[in-house]
């Protein structure tokens, strides 16, 4: 295992931390065993401009932080947020800019490195749904975050990001569920964030 993944860890969950996996089972993300992640609060202590308010469940692939690995960087995360808070395109955008932006500035202060934040682009554009089944009245988006991995490389990187957002028909949340990875969406680590994927959507489904 990587040793780098525990302290990536702490620090990408540093604070705004939920305890328990309880809450993470009752939003049922369900993810292979050496999928580690965590659950936290919205909006998390390093984007506090973020105006979600709500749960984040992320689910990180084996290589996360191994540069070398075919899954590097790639992981699935859920936003649960209030219903009164909308999902359009242009607030998704903002939404997930301001916390890759925060992000990307807290740790590389930690490990001294300079980096203008404003520099980095996010923009979406709705898509065609790559689900076979998924929540009735959900869109699809998808857009390209380019910016500076802060965790291992500390380079450019461009982050590949696959979002489908919808409201629950019975609890009546707001849920954003999002695939990331830098490998092209023709690489297996998409398959298998899809499978978690269509997992969740199928607890959701199966909900009384």
């Amino acid at each position: 295992m990587n040793k780098f993944l525990p302290a990536c860890l702490i620090v990408f969950f540093s604070v705004g931390l939920l305890k328990g996996e309880d809450r993470a089972d009752a939003l049922q993300i369900k993810a292979p065993a050496m999928w580690r992640g965590e659950t936290i609060s919205l909006p998390p202590s390093f984007a506090p401009d973020m105006k979600f308010k709500g749960t984040e469940v992320v689910r990180f692939a084996p290589g996360m932080f191994d540069a070398k690995s075919d899954s590097f960087f790639s992981y699935v995360l859920v936003f649960q947020v209030d219903p009164k808070q909308k999902l359009t395109k242009e607030v998704l955008q903002r939404e997930f800019l301001v916390y890759y932006r925060g992000l990307a500035a807290g740790v590389l202060k930690n490990q001294k490195v300079k980096v203008d934040p404003k520099s980095f682009t996010l923009k979406f554009k709705e898509a065609k749904a790559t689900a076979a089944a998924r929540p009735k009245g959900a869109k699809t988006y998808t857009g390209d975050l380019k910016w500076l991995e802060p965790f291992v490389t500390r380079k450019p990187q461009t982050l590949h990001l696959e979002i489908e957002a919808w409201q629950d028909a019975s609890s009546k949340h707001n849920y954003v569920f999002v695939c990331a990875s830098p490998k092209k969406t023709t690489e297996a680590i998409w398959k298998e964030m899809h499978g978690i994927r269509k997992s969740f959507y199928q607890s959701r489904i199966d909900e009384p």
